[in-house]
């Protein structure tokens, strides 16, 4: 089993953060930025330019408003593979936005079901998103929580194709990201370090018996993490500017 993770192209959100180093005139579920639908076509023009390398069996998709965003426009390359959106990839902490006065988060339940589905016909629905929405814990998703997920997440796809050669895509967050490398190297506490991803970046997962000789059962290989060749300069944001 192969696992590509896919970061979603530049949110408003992100934007703001790279601006203004604060999420204020934000929102609980940003859309790409215009930068960001820039991103998201270099990086489905490589994606069809490179289909033997990133033939995708199956995609799963967060079901926020910049993971769905992204993963649409090259969601046509792999018309008649699942391509599913799983809530359980979602970023750490939940639909929340800040009332910067108070500092009150302020829970929201996400896209509802019906929204979804106007919104972006290819993909299926998990059966937990609702007319409610898909977020449905009700609070900030504690912090424990979420290497919970990245570990389920890790599980369930093992237990479903780790012994076969599905290749799968998974189009979901950077923080999603940090969990989903502790859980491959076995460690479920919250991170202690930062793993720079680029949006739009992919990174490489593969789980098998033919890394050698030696290998077992339980091995992982990082083949590599952050590759963005898509991204010329003029498409990555220059962060030694804030500083």
């Amino acid at each position: 089993m192969r696992i590509t993770f896919i970061r979603h192209a530049e949110s408003v959100n992100n934007y703001l953060w790279f601006k203004n180093a604060s999420y204020e005139g934000g929102s609980s579920d940003a859309p790409i930025s215009d930068f960001g639908k820039q991103q998201a076509q270099a990086l489905g023009d490589h994606l069809a330019a490179h289909r033997d390398t990133f033939a995708f069996n199956r995609i799963y998709i967060s079901p926020f408003m910049r993971t769905l965003q992204t993963a649409a426009v090259f969601s046509h390359l792999y018309e008649g593979i699942p391509q599913l959106v799983w809530p359980w990839i979602y970023e750490g902490g939940g639909v929340h936005s800040t009332n910067f006065e108070t500092g009150e988060h302020i829970i929201s339940g996400g896209l509802r079901r019906s929204e979804m589905q106007a919104q972006f016909p290819r993909f299926s629905l998990d059966d937990s998103i609702n007319e409610e929405g898909w977020y449905h814990l009700g609070m900030l998703e504690p912090v424990y929580h979420r290497s919970y997920r990245a570990n389920y997440v890790l599980h369930t796809l093992l237990e479903q194709f780790g012994e076969s050669e599905e290749h799968i895509a998974l189009v979901s967050h950077g923080g999603f990201h940090n969990h989903l490398i502790n859980a491959i190297l076995g460690d479920t506490r919250q991170e202690k370090v930062w793993i720079d991803l680029e949006n739009t970046a992919m990174s490489s997962f593969y789980y098998g018996r033919d890394l050698g000789e030696s290998a077992e059962e339980g091995w992982w290989r990082i083949e590599y993490i952050n590759r963005c060749e898509w991204l010329g300069s003029d498409l990555r944001r220059d962060w030694s500017q804030r500083f």
